[in-house]
């Protein structure tokens, strides 16, 4: 094989799925074309190359290479983004462009090894540098480890995320079980550590490979929604995954059960596999869902009386399941309220506090997200807080991306729990709530089962309605009031599986189109120009929601062109840029990812508070940018302030647009939604219905009608394995 050495001019084509890739690169002042997989490559940076030339018909010579490394770089373009990646800390681009117009190509072993020079850059002073000195000194072992990782294309902000994992011990532990990275570092999944496993010289059937498919394919389970897998489905999805037969499997699957994590359940002739916290979550709520829901309570009080001021005093009179609802209150000890939009949840709810605050009942009023916490608060006129600031919860993370709450002991002093939006609660998100719950306090859930189901693992609305364990009262009726809002009687239609009624000068319209490049073009000027010109809506009161995140009218090609139309860079604008995503100063984002470590601030005039926490689908506004340290600011719910490190910038995304799965719990003021092709699985009526009734003014539906359709007559759910419905009722003796 021939080496070659040189820097990555310009990547022509790369197909992110298998890594393959064509560039252009200079070495020894020749452009070449070459081409070959790899796990990351970038522009101008060095790179060492093995492989030999090839003759392609249409395009001439190429250098097909077959490994590739990263070398610390001699070009200035090169050394100017190596010094500003991260590895050599308190250095930007802007002050590495200075040290290398300074230094020249002795500036890497000025940095590394004579670093007192510095002080003849500018902006460098002493104070700096002793930060850079301090920082070297206490980073020796982690350039060591990136100089290690950097051959297996791992890219910085992995690489950081591995040495904070493993600290010392990072070669140690990459080199006996490349695939622990998979399990324990985010953003490093299966694929990337087998790669990196093969490359090592690893067998295709090691027992670490066999073990660490089974952990993805259930891990995956769990991502989809999945309580557990079967054992027969977690051996044919693994086969499928790493083509080994399901033989050689299933002995590995016996040592799965050795690892604390996880655990067999045997019942009859199942055998399900599972995480052990998603099993002990759902062996605890059906457990204590009865125990709460057993308790007998003895109350003097005239529901029908109290019921009858509320009405003289709101001037409104209470549909029949609005009382049944109010009356179960106090007589359950769990009790699940259920109805679509206009049905009168609010104001129902509000009776419910009412009647409890003349009982001199303490109240406390929760929700799984910030935004449906607000939305609560807003319709009460009461207090109300994240389940998880309620609980004032300490996590950590855990494998695969999931993250499985870890609590000290805690009891709520309430006599009434209130939930809402439960259909976005979670197994391991009630379980945590369900453990602070004393007996004796009366448990409301709220919530409206007809919308998507909760994106971590479990069923818990559905299981529990299913069960017939629990009383649930439906709100069926549509006041007169709400039905004059078409988003109101459309959702209810589409529901319903009818289509729905466009009417002129409404507040539901359809923009019909076929050509999807054509589609984009509409949604841009809709929420560039055309809505906020008539309507009068700030562009950040419109939120595009789609089914799903590739394509032409995917959720990231929305997001890279309504940034270049709502917020495009302007001269030096400060912006970072982390993959193949771009963040500038004022882009609309959204948290994508728990993090309960990230400290936040709020300062006004009114309130100060310091605390940590930001959760999945939190959407705020980048207020500060600063690229020499790499860090930014976003600002939260117009009051929350957090600062992001750059290993950090991964779980941030543009979210001038967003999937429909991620919008659930919140509220905009206009929803526009394209309607195109996507996966049948994608094109369901619960999404449709789910995206709608996020509206609270305006929808607009742009695309075709056939595919509406399409998902209107789609009243499939996909099953999710979960055994709580059944566990519901076999405690319930």
């Amino acid at each position: 094989m021939i080496k070659i050495l040189g820097v990555v001019d310009k990547i022509i084509f790369r197909n992110d799925e298998n890594g393959y890739t064509v560039a252009r690169f200079i070495s020894e002042g020749e452009d070449l074309t070459i081409v070959g997989s790899c796990i990351e490559i970038k522009e101008a940076m060095d790179y060492e190359l093995s492989g030999d030339f090839i003759h392609h018909k249409k395009f001439g010579e190429q250098f097909s290479f077959e490994e590739i490394k990263k070398v610390l770089p001699e070009s200035k373009d090169g050394m100017i983004k190596y010094l500003s990646s991260g590895i050599i800390p308190f250095i930007g681009e802007k002050t590495a462009k200075k040290i290398v117009e300074e230094f020249g190509e002795d500036s890497l072993r000025i940095v590394e090894e004579d670093t007192d020079k510095l002080l003849r850059v500018e902006g460098i002073g002493k104070g700096k540098l002793k930060k850079i000195k301090e920082s070297l000194a206490d980073g020796k072992e982690l350039r060591e480890v990136m100089a290690f990782l950097n051959k297996y294309d791992l890219g910085t902000n992995l690489a950081l995320k591995v040495f904070k994992e493993y600290n010392t011990q990072s070669i140690e532990v990459v080199s006996q079980n490349p695939y622990k990275l998979a399990e324990d570092i985010q953003g490093i999944g299966f694929k990337k550590a087998d790669n990196i496993a093969r490359t090592m010289g690893f067998e295709n059937d090691s027992s670490f490979r066999k073990q660490a498919a089974l952990k993805h394919t259930l891990s995956k389970a769990a991502n989809d929604g999945h309580a557990y897998l079967p054992k027969d489905e977690l051996l044919r999805e693994t086969s499928k995954l790493i083509f080994i037969n399901e033989m050689e499997l299933e002995e590995e699957v016996g040592k799965l059960s050795l690892d604390d994590k996880f655990f067999i359940e045997k019942r009859d002739e199942e055998i399900n596999c599972y995480y052990a916290p998603l099993l002990k979550a759902e062996n605890y709520v059906a457990g204590k869902i009865n125990e709460l829901n057993k308790y007998k309570f003895k109350e003097n009080i005239d529901i029908d009386k109290s019921l009858e001021k509320i009405e003289k005093k709101q001037k409104i009179e209470f549909a029949t399941n609005q009382k049944l609802a109010v009356k179960e209150s106090v007589d359950n000890g769990v009790l699940i309220i259920t109805g679509g939009p206009g049905t009168g949840k609010t104001t129902t709810l509000k009776a419910i506090i009412e009647v409890f605050e003349e009982m001199d009942k303490k109240i406390y009023l929760t929700a799984p997200t910030g935004r449906a916490a607000k939305r609560m608060k807003e319709a009460t006129g009461r207090d109300a807080s994240t389940i998880h600031k309620m609980l004032e919860l300490g996590f950590s993370d855990s494998d695969d991306n999931i993250n499985y709450g870890y609590e000290e002991e805690f009891n709520l002093e309430c006599d009434v729990l209130i939930v809402d939006e439960v259909s976005m609660v979670d197994l391991i998100l009630m379980n945590t709530l369900l453990k602070a719950v004393k007996k004796g306090t009366r448990l409301i859930l709220v919530g409206d089962k007809d919308q998507l189901p909760s994106v971590g693992a479990g069923n818990v609305l559905s299981d529990l309605i299913k069960s017939e364990v629990v009383k649930v009262v439906n709100l069926n009726e549509i006041f007169r009031q709400s039905e004059q809002s078409m988003i109101i009687k459309n959702a209810h239609r589409i529901n319903n599986g009818e289509f729905p009624e466009f009417k002129k000068d409404s507040d539901f319209f359809f923009i019909y189109e076929k050509n999807e490049t054509k589609i984009l073009e509409i949604v841009k000027d809709l929420v560039n120009r055309r809505l906020p010109d008539y309507y009068g809506f700030k562009p950040q009161e419109i939120q595009v929601l789609a089914p799903m995140r590739k394509g032409t009218v995917g959720v990231n090609n929305l997001n890279k062109n309504l940034q270049m139309v709502l917020n495009p860079k302007i001269n030096d604008q400060t912006e970072l840029t982390i993959s193949d995503k771009t963040l500038r100063l004022s882009d609309k984002v959204m948290q994508i990812k728990n993090n309960y470590n990230l400290s936040y601030e709020i300062d006004s005039d009114f309130y100060k508070e310091e605390g940590e926490g930001i959760f999945n689908g939190d959407i705020g506004y980048i207020v500060d940018v600063d690229s020499e340290e790499k860090q930014l600011s976003v600002l939260f719910e117009d009051m929350k302030k957090i600062k992001y490190d750059y290993q950090d910038l991964d779980e941030l995304t543009l979210s001038y647009a967003s999937t429909i799965h991620k919008s659930q719990g919140s509220e905009f003021r206009c929803v526009v939604i394209p309607i195109t092709y996507a996966p049948y699985l994608l094109l369901t009526r619960n999404l449709i219905y789910t995206a709608i009734t996020r509206a609270k003014e305006l929808v607009v539906l742009v695309g075709e009608h056939r595919f509406l359709d399409i998902m209107i007559k789609n009243d499939n759910i996909s099953e999710r394995y979960s055994n709580l419905c059944r566990k519901l009722r076999d405690s319930n003796v």
